[in-house]
Protein backbone atom coordinates (compact mmCIF):
# COMPACT_ATOMS: atom_id res chain seq x y z
CA UNK A 1 0.00 0.00 0.00
CA UNK A 2 1.29 3.44 -0.97
CA UNK A 3 2.48 5.33 2.11
CA UNK A 4 4.59 7.87 0.24
CA UNK A 5 4.05 11.57 0.90
CA UNK A 6 5.63 14.70 -0.54
CA UNK A 7 6.25 17.54 1.94
CA UNK A 8 6.51 20.97 0.31
CA UNK A 9 7.54 24.16 2.13
CA UNK A 10 10.12 26.86 1.46
CA UNK A 11 11.03 26.55 5.14
CA UNK A 12 13.57 23.72 4.99
CA UNK A 13 13.45 23.13 8.73
CA UNK A 14 9.67 22.68 8.53
CA UNK A 15 10.10 20.08 5.81
CA UNK A 16 12.71 18.21 7.87
CA UNK A 17 10.55 18.31 11.00
CA UNK A 18 7.47 16.98 9.24
CA UNK A 19 9.47 14.27 7.48
CA UNK A 20 10.99 13.15 10.79
CA UNK A 21 7.57 13.06 12.45
CA UNK A 22 5.98 11.06 9.66
CA UNK A 23 8.92 8.66 9.42
CA UNK A 24 8.18 7.63 13.01
CA UNK A 25 4.62 6.84 11.89
CA UNK A 26 5.74 4.61 9.04
CA UNK A 27 5.47 7.09 6.18
CA UNK A 28 8.02 7.27 3.37
CA UNK A 29 8.48 10.92 2.46
CA UNK A 30 10.28 13.22 0.06
CA UNK A 31 10.86 16.94 0.47
CA UNK A 32 10.48 19.85 -1.93
CA UNK A 33 11.13 23.52 -1.26
CA UNK A 34 9.09 25.33 -3.90
CA UNK A 35 5.98 24.92 -5.98
CA UNK A 36 8.10 24.22 -9.04
CA UNK A 37 9.96 21.42 -7.24
CA UNK A 38 6.66 19.97 -6.06
CA UNK A 39 5.27 19.77 -9.61
CA UNK A 40 8.46 18.09 -10.83
CA UNK A 41 8.47 15.61 -7.94
CA UNK A 42 4.81 14.69 -8.49
CA UNK A 43 5.62 14.11 -12.14
CA UNK A 44 8.47 11.76 -11.24
CA UNK A 45 6.92 9.71 -8.43
CA UNK A 46 3.56 8.37 -7.31
CA UNK A 47 2.47 9.96 -4.01
CA UNK A 48 -0.62 9.14 -2.03
CA UNK A 49 -0.68 12.74 -0.84
CA UNK A 50 1.17 16.03 -1.27
CA UNK A 51 1.29 18.18 1.87
CA UNK A 52 2.11 21.70 0.73
CA UNK A 53 2.42 25.20 2.14
CA UNK A 54 0.28 27.87 0.48
CA UNK A 55 2.67 30.84 0.79
CA UNK A 56 5.91 30.22 -1.10
CA UNK A 57 8.11 32.33 -3.32
CA UNK A 58 7.70 31.79 -7.05
CA UNK A 59 4.89 29.31 -7.71
CA UNK A 60 2.66 29.34 -4.64
CA UNK A 61 0.89 26.31 -3.23
CA UNK A 62 -2.40 26.91 -5.05
CA UNK A 63 -0.64 27.31 -8.40
CA UNK A 64 1.33 24.12 -7.76
CA UNK A 65 -1.88 22.36 -6.73
CA UNK A 66 -3.47 23.33 -10.03
CA UNK A 67 -0.50 22.05 -12.01
CA UNK A 68 -0.32 18.76 -10.08
CA UNK A 69 -4.03 18.07 -10.35
CA UNK A 70 -3.95 18.80 -14.09
CA UNK A 71 -1.46 15.96 -14.60
CA UNK A 72 -2.51 13.69 -11.72
CA UNK A 73 -6.22 14.23 -10.89
CA UNK A 74 -6.17 11.22 -8.56
CA UNK A 75 -3.35 12.61 -6.36
CA UNK A 76 -4.49 14.04 -3.03
CA UNK A 77 -3.18 17.52 -2.19
CA UNK A 78 -3.46 19.02 1.31
CA UNK A 79 -2.59 22.66 1.79
CA UNK A 80 -1.07 24.21 4.93
CA UNK A 81 -1.20 27.88 5.87
CA UNK A 82 -0.38 30.13 8.79
CA UNK A 83 -2.19 33.05 7.13
CA UNK A 84 -5.75 34.10 6.53
CA UNK A 85 -5.80 34.62 2.78
CA UNK A 86 -9.45 34.00 1.99
CA UNK A 87 -9.25 34.46 -1.78
CA UNK A 88 -6.22 32.20 -2.13
CA UNK A 89 -7.69 29.53 0.12
CA UNK A 90 -11.02 29.67 -1.70
CA UNK A 91 -9.15 29.16 -4.95
CA UNK A 92 -7.38 26.18 -3.41
CA UNK A 93 -10.74 24.65 -2.53
CA UNK A 94 -12.03 25.22 -6.06
CA UNK A 95 -8.93 23.56 -7.49
CA UNK A 96 -9.57 20.43 -5.45
CA UNK A 97 -7.47 20.67 -2.28
CA UNK A 98 -8.46 17.72 -0.13
CA UNK A 99 -8.11 19.73 3.07
CA UNK A 100 -6.60 23.01 4.27
CA UNK A 101 -4.71 22.69 7.55
CA UNK A 102 -3.69 25.51 9.86
CA UNK A 103 0.00 25.87 10.72
CA UNK A 104 1.60 24.90 12.96
CA UNK A 105 0.18 21.46 12.21
CA UNK A 106 -0.26 19.28 15.32
CA UNK A 107 1.78 16.08 14.69
CA UNK A 108 -0.80 13.70 16.16
CA UNK A 109 -3.65 15.32 14.23
CA UNK A 110 -1.67 15.15 11.00
CA UNK A 111 -0.76 11.49 11.48
CA UNK A 112 -4.37 10.61 12.30
CA UNK A 113 -5.62 12.50 9.25
CA UNK A 114 -3.15 10.75 6.94
CA UNK A 115 -3.92 7.31 8.36
CA UNK A 116 -7.63 7.95 7.87
CA UNK A 117 -6.95 9.04 4.31
CA UNK A 118 -4.94 5.91 3.57
CA UNK A 119 -7.47 3.50 5.02
CA UNK A 120 -10.52 5.43 3.91
CA UNK A 121 -10.08 5.14 0.17
CA UNK A 122 -13.11 2.81 -0.01
CA UNK A 123 -15.00 4.61 2.72
CA UNK A 124 -18.44 6.01 1.86
CA UNK A 125 -20.48 8.54 3.82
CA UNK A 126 -24.23 8.08 3.28
CA UNK A 127 -26.33 11.14 4.14
CA UNK A 128 -30.09 10.60 4.38
CA UNK A 129 -32.73 11.66 6.90
CA UNK A 130 -34.77 8.54 6.10
CA UNK A 131 -33.38 6.09 8.66
CA UNK A 132 -34.84 3.03 6.94
CA UNK A 133 -33.34 3.85 3.53
CA UNK A 134 -30.06 4.86 5.15
CA UNK A 135 -29.87 1.49 6.90
CA UNK A 136 -30.67 -0.36 3.65
CA UNK A 137 -27.92 1.39 1.69
CA UNK A 138 -25.39 1.05 4.53
CA UNK A 139 -26.09 -2.69 4.84
CA UNK A 140 -25.72 -3.18 1.08
CA UNK A 141 -22.40 -1.33 0.93
CA UNK A 142 -20.93 -3.11 3.93
CA UNK A 143 -21.87 -6.45 2.36
CA UNK A 144 -19.88 -5.40 -0.72
CA UNK A 145 -16.77 -4.57 1.32
CA UNK A 146 -17.11 -0.81 1.72
CA UNK A 147 -16.49 1.02 4.97
CA UNK A 148 -19.66 3.01 5.65
CA UNK A 149 -20.22 6.18 7.65
CA UNK A 150 -23.78 7.32 8.31
CA UNK A 151 -25.31 10.77 8.80
CA UNK A 152 -28.99 11.56 9.30
CA UNK A 153 -28.69 15.31 8.83
CA UNK A 154 -26.53 17.83 7.04
CA UNK A 155 -25.06 19.04 10.33
CA UNK A 156 -24.11 15.47 11.24
CA UNK A 157 -22.53 15.01 7.80
CA UNK A 158 -20.44 18.16 8.15
CA UNK A 159 -19.28 17.13 11.63
CA UNK A 160 -18.28 13.71 10.30
CA UNK A 161 -16.31 15.28 7.44
CA UNK A 162 -14.44 17.52 9.87
CA UNK A 163 -13.17 14.39 11.62
CA UNK A 164 -12.89 11.79 8.85
CA UNK A 165 -12.08 11.61 5.14
CA UNK A 166 -14.35 9.27 3.16
CA UNK A 167 -13.57 8.61 -0.47
CA UNK A 168 -17.15 9.24 -1.59
CA UNK A 169 -20.40 10.73 -0.34
CA UNK A 170 -23.92 9.59 -1.22
CA UNK A 171 -26.19 12.57 -0.60
CA UNK A 172 -29.98 12.55 -0.63
CA UNK A 173 -31.18 15.82 -2.15
CA UNK A 174 -34.38 16.03 -0.10
CA UNK A 175 -32.59 16.48 3.20
CA UNK A 176 -34.21 18.20 6.20
CA UNK A 177 -36.07 20.57 3.89
CA UNK A 178 -32.76 22.25 2.95
CA UNK A 179 -32.31 23.59 -0.56
CA UNK A 180 -30.34 20.90 -2.45
CA UNK A 181 -27.77 23.40 -3.72
CA UNK A 182 -27.12 24.59 -0.16
CA UNK A 183 -26.53 20.99 0.93
CA UNK A 184 -23.95 20.47 -1.80
CA UNK A 185 -22.21 23.76 -1.00
CA UNK A 186 -22.02 22.86 2.70
CA UNK A 187 -20.38 19.52 1.82
CA UNK A 188 -17.97 21.19 -0.60
CA UNK A 189 -16.87 23.78 1.96
CA UNK A 190 -15.61 21.16 4.39
CA UNK A 191 -14.48 18.52 1.86
CA UNK A 192 -13.98 20.12 -1.56
CA UNK A 193 -12.30 17.19 -3.32
CA UNK A 194 -14.62 14.37 -2.25
CA UNK A 195 -16.42 12.33 -4.92
CA UNK A 196 -20.05 13.36 -4.51
CA UNK A 197 -22.97 11.25 -5.74
CA UNK A 198 -26.45 12.78 -5.60
CA UNK A 199 -29.63 10.74 -5.44
CA UNK A 200 -33.32 11.56 -5.19
CA UNK A 201 -36.78 10.23 -5.87
CA UNK A 202 -37.58 13.54 -7.56
CA UNK A 203 -36.00 13.48 -11.05
CA UNK A 204 -36.82 17.12 -11.80
CA UNK A 205 -35.12 18.35 -8.63
CA UNK A 206 -32.14 16.12 -9.38
CA UNK A 207 -31.78 17.47 -12.92
CA UNK A 208 -32.23 21.10 -11.84
CA UNK A 209 -29.67 20.81 -9.06
CA UNK A 210 -27.00 19.22 -11.23
CA UNK A 211 -27.62 21.84 -13.93
CA UNK A 212 -26.95 24.64 -11.41
CA UNK A 213 -23.65 23.17 -10.18
CA UNK A 214 -20.26 22.83 -11.87
CA UNK A 215 -20.06 19.46 -13.60
CA UNK A 216 -16.73 18.66 -11.90
CA UNK A 217 -18.40 18.75 -8.49
CA UNK A 218 -20.71 15.77 -9.14
CA UNK A 219 -19.37 12.30 -9.89
CA UNK A 220 -22.74 10.72 -10.50
CA UNK A 221 -26.50 10.83 -9.96
CA UNK A 222 -29.02 8.15 -9.09
CA UNK A 223 -32.80 8.27 -9.26
CA UNK A 224 -34.62 6.39 -6.53
CA UNK A 225 -35.37 3.58 -6.56
CA UNK A 226 -32.09 2.61 -8.19
CA UNK A 227 -30.73 -0.91 -8.79
CA UNK A 228 -28.09 -1.85 -6.20
CA UNK A 229 -25.70 -3.02 -8.91
CA UNK A 230 -25.79 0.42 -10.52
CA UNK A 231 -24.72 2.03 -7.23
CA UNK A 232 -21.91 -0.50 -6.74
CA UNK A 233 -20.69 -0.03 -10.31
CA UNK A 234 -20.62 3.74 -9.84
CA UNK A 235 -18.63 3.49 -6.58
CA UNK A 236 -16.26 0.92 -8.05
CA UNK A 237 -15.55 3.33 -10.92
CA UNK A 238 -14.91 6.19 -8.48
CA UNK A 239 -12.51 4.20 -6.32
CA UNK A 240 -10.71 2.77 -9.34
CA UNK A 241 -9.51 6.27 -10.31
Amino acid sequence: MNRRILIVDDDRQMVKTLRDILALRGWDSDGAYSGEEAVAAARARDYLVVLMDVRMGGMNGVEALRAIRAEHPEMHVVLMTAYTASELLAEGEREGALRILAKPVAPDDLATFLDTLMHGTRSVLVVDDNSEFLHTIATLLRARGFEVLEARSLDEAVLTLEQQTPGAILLDLRLDGIDPTDSVLAIRRVSPAVALVLYSGYPTALAETTARLPAAWIRGTLQKPFPPDRLIALLDAIFAN
